[in-house]
């Protein structure tokens, strides 16, 4: 029976085997399957992710996925598993917190009070608020992909990435309230078609250029927490006042979430070039008439303003114009064209690249008075509009003996990580160097990155921010497939009249916010 199986079914390989209707395997070690396990090689020290050796360039690359043969499709599904300990400080640790009049655990609102203002506090609603820095944490992904061949030689597949999403957990002393609430959900998902004389096509919500052509190479992104880069296990650990932005975009969902289509060209004596382009920043699940629409400033929570989108709507997704608070600050029709070199001078590899991103934005149709516009500062010229992203992003590495430095740089209109810089606003300026160190199974090396941005919109015309971070981190595998790590952080933001505690601007309290933390990890790819 398991023979006939094998032979008339196509059969399915994880970390990389093909598999084919009536088609042989290619050479390694063959599949073992008894009672629904398969036995087959660890996926080594990289991370597992859906960006592989195979749909990554115009000509497949060797790598820790097989490369298709002609009428077969390589299938993989993989998994990484992150857990470790994290002890982190900063600024917004503690304060003192003010439930909401009407909220639960806030105090009542009195009848024929006119705003929640005129009441008075009650007994829980108001006291101290503080953070523990020591916690466990761990999460959980998912990786599948599939890359094929034609007969006729084209180069066809699929990349899918999931995650696991923390969206509060209740309050209780219950086992089940322990669990947290927890969704899974999409956060890569593309098509894509290759041809070694014409290029890579990809096709869905996927990364840019910028990730495509850095690959964390040049802005030192060495360990599974991804360093400095928005996203990493610090930032997610860390309270979000307290964390400065990684600039560069490289990996960062800011980059990669939106739907977007890719061309890379192939390369030529080690120089390629490549275009993206996106109409909006949304996805596929964004897109869709049944959503709610998303505006922070309608809800304060940013998680959609009840209203659906079957109609034109403030907050809507693909959002041309609109008189939300937020409606002008959507990006429209997003492009980027780049250049990259890789090669080597001598003993010494280099990659280099260089990425012109820009784009238009929605059209603000609200009203300009500073009360709707959240706005109280004197003197600042915020309108409630937006200039587009034009700016340029640069990187760097040279690689001799185990050692890999690296330089990155990112100028022009775009406030912190891809957001939209007001009308009127600083310009963002950003630089990053780093080092790392590989001698067999160790890693170790540091980054560091500064950047100065407009920060606020509210304080446009006033002040603007600048952030500053260091890295430092080590790491050894273990074994394949399995890594242990060890990493500290410090990060520090400044903005003259913005509260970072409190979000107003305006104040000249708290100004300056820190952080520092420790995090000792392990992680299993499989």
């Amino acid at each position: 029976m398991r023979a006939v199986l094998l032979a008339g079914a196509a059969m399915i390989g994880v970390g990389g085997f093909a598999v084919a209707a009536g088609a042989q395997a290619p050479a390694g070690l063959p599949p073992t399957l008894t009672e629904g396990t398969l036995v087959t090689r660890p996926l080594g020290p990289s991370p597992a992710i859906v960006n592989d050796n195979n749909n990554t360039y115009a000509a497949a690359k060797p790598g820790p996925f097989a490369n298709p043969t002609p009428g077969t499709i390589v299938v993989h599904i993989n998994g990484r598993v992150n857990a470790g300990f994290k002890s982190i400080w900063s600024s917004a640790d503690q304060r003192l917190f003010t439930a909401p009049a009407g909220s639960p655990g806030g105090p009542t609102i009195p009848a024929g009070a006119a705003t929640s203002t005129a009441t008075a506090l009650g007994t829980n609603g108001v006291g101290p608020a503080k953070l523990a820095p020591d916690a466990l944490y761990s999460y959980a992904r998912i990786y599948l992909g599939a890359d094929a061949m034609a007969t006729n030689g084209l180069r066809y597949g699929a990349g899918i990435e999931i995650r696991e999403n923390f969206s509060g957990e209740p309050s209780g002393a219950s086992a089940s309230a322990s669990s947290s609430l927890q969704t899974l959900f999409v956060r890569r998902a593309f098509t894509y078609l290759a041809g070694d004389q014409w290029g890579l096509v990809r096709l869905g919500q996927a990364d840019g250029l910028i990730s495509l052509f850095d690959n964390g190479v040049t802005t030192t992104q060495f360990l599974p927490t991804n360093n400095l880069q928005n996203g990493d296990d610090f930032a997610m650990l860390t309270p979000t006042n307290a964390s400065v932005p990684f600039f560069f975009a490289s990996g960062t969902g800011s980059e990669y979430a939106n739907t977007k289509a890719v061309y890379l060209s192939p390369q030529i004596v080690g120089f390629d070039f490549g275009f993206q382009y996106a109409p909006n920043t949304s996805n596929g699940f964004g897109i869709g008439g049944g959503n709610n629409a998303i505006n922070a400033s309608l809800t304060g929570s940013g998680i959609g303003t009840g209203i659906t989108c079957s109609v034109a709507t403030t907050g809507c997704p693909t959002l041309s114009s609109g008189p939300g608070v937020l409606d002008g600050s959507r990006i429209l029709n997003q492009t980027a064209i780049g250049v990259r070199y890789q090669g080597s001078l001598g003993d010494v590899g280099l990659l280099a690249y260089g990425v012109y991103e820009f784009s238009g934005h929605a059209n603000f149709t609200g009203l300009t008075t500073a009360s709707f516009l959240g706005n109280t500062v004197a003197g600042t010229t915020y309108n409630g509009k937006y200039d587009g992203l034009n700016f340029g992003n640069a990187g760097i590495a040279l690689t001799y003996a185990g050692f890999t430095v690296g330089a990155n740089v990112i100028g022009g209109r775009v406030n912190g990580l891809l957001s939209l810089t007001p009308q009127g606003g600083a310009p963002e300026v950003a630089y990053m160097v780093g080092v790392k160190y590989t001698a067999g199974p160790l890693v170790v090396g540091v980054s560091a990155e500064h950047g100065d941005y407009q920060g606020s919109v509210n304080l446009t015309g006033i002040t603007q921010r600048r952030g500053s971070a260091i890295d430092f981190g080590l790491g050894y595998t273990v074994a394949p497939g399995y890594q242990v790590y060890a990493e500290y952080q410090y990060q520090t933001i400044y903005q003259g009249d913005f509260n970072f505690i409190t979000n107003a601007p305006g104040s000249g309290a708290n100004n300056t916010i820190k952080s520092q933390g420790l995090l000792l990890g392990n992680v299993v790819n499989f």
